[in-house]
Formats: structure tokens, sequence, C-alpha cells
């Protein structure tokens, strides 16, 4: 989601970041980082409806826009968090395993972060 709305920001410099509170899925180009928001979307239940608010919070209610900029920066915080920890947990099973490391990244039972639910 953030991702998304960044990529729009970075597009049109003018826009006010407190519009992106009402920006809708038919909004977004069609590229690769919308569709990866598509996925994710599907996957923990949020509405995939050409009219659906992009920004909305783990119950799927959207941002009033005076809480839309806390609430992007939040989520960008949060990515950056999990990438970077992603990337260092590679780091160090690459280092303990060098052999099996790539092995051990397609293991079967790992549970993509994505897949998760909130429960309400």
């Amino acid at each position: 989601m953030e991702r998304c709305l960044t990529q729009l920001l970075r597009s049109d410099p003018s826009r006010p970041e407190a519009s992106l509170g009402q920006v809708r899925l038919h909004d977004l180009p069609d590229n690769a980082i919308t569709n990866a928001l598509l996925r994710r979307r599907a996957v923990v239940g949020l509405s995939l409806a050409p009219q659906s608010v992009v920004m909305v919070d783990h119950h799927g209610r959207g941002y009033v826009p005076d809480d839309v900029p806390v609430g992007l920066r939040r989520a960008r915080s949060t990515r950056i968090s999990i990438d970077g920890n992603a990337h260092f947990c590679r780091g160090l099973l690459s280092t303990r395993y060098p052999a099996e490391s790539s092995a051990a990244l397609r293991d079967p039972t790992f549970v993509p972060l994505a897949t998760l639910t909130i429960p309400d």
C-alpha cells in the first residue's frame, strides 16, 4: 500500500499527502507494485473492488485526511523494518548454512508475513 501511494506522490509532486486517503484501487497504475498490493489484499481478505480505498487500517477502514500522513509514515517505517530484518536474517542463514541457504529460504514451512491476518 505504501509503495503504491509513494509512487503516486512521486509521479505528481503537487499532490497533497492528505489526499492519498481518497485514492481508490482503480486510480493506481497497472504495474508490478499494484499487482503485489492486490495479491496481499486478497491474502488478508481486503476488498479488491476497483472503487475500494487503497489506504486502510488493519480492520479495512479508511483514514481521515488528518491521519493520512502519520499512517503513511507508519506503513513506510514498518515496510523498511520488515525488509531490513528479512535481509539480515537471509545473511545470517547464508553465513551459518552456506550450502543450504538457498534451500532454507525456499522451505515450504516458511510462512510469509503477507499471509498472516489480524483478528478483530
